[in-house]
């Protein structure tokens, strides 16, 4: 089966991949997201899509494991319009400190915690774009990869739902 060398679709998943850690799953937000209820390996499988970007750009994206990772960010967006955005605020209100994490000063991490709380609905709205993006730029590589003989993405019934679950 071939892979995914584009690097459109490598620049891509680098955005998506800086928007997630960054907006997303921050010291901030990281709390609420974990109180949703995602299986396991969706969240190992956004876990390759955005931590793992410089292994794949040396062995490429197989087409099928790339779909699932798009399929994973695309059910992670759904939970998180859900479950967590329309309650956000509550479900942090009691603090977002761990034991492990270091606050500045109290009034700063304040301030920080309402900005990512109120910027929350428009990061996940991004993000959402950039996974659309990602999938409809890895069909055409793959309707391209793929003359004459079924693309993978029509093998995989899952891939039906993606844009429900980015909407």
């Amino acid at each position: 089966m071939s892979s995914v060398r584009n690097q459109e679709i490598f620049k891509i998943v680098e955005k998506i991949s800086e928007h997630y850690n960054t907006n997303l799953n921050n010291r901030y937000i990281r709390k609420a997201l974990l109180l949703m209820k995602v299986p396991r390996g969706t969240w190992d499988a956004i876990a390759r899509l955005t931590e793992k970007t410089d292994f794949y750009k040396i062995q490429g994206y197989p087409y099928k494991e790339l779909y699932e990772q798009i399929h994973a960010a695309a059910t992670f967006v759904h939970h998180a319009k859900m479950e967590v955005a329309p309650r956000l605020r509550e479900l942090l209100a009691g603090g977002t400190e761990t034991v492990f994490s270091r606050s500045g000063k109290p009034g700063e991490y304040r301030i920080l915690l309402d900005m990512a709380i109120n910027n929350f609905p428009n990061n996940l709205g991004v993000f959402s774009d950039l996974i659309n993006s990602l999938y409809v730029k890895t069909v055409e590589q793959d309707k391209v990869d793929h003359p004459g003989e079924r693309p993978i993405y029509e093998r995989m019934a899952e891939l039906k739902e993606i844009g429900h679950l980015l909407i």
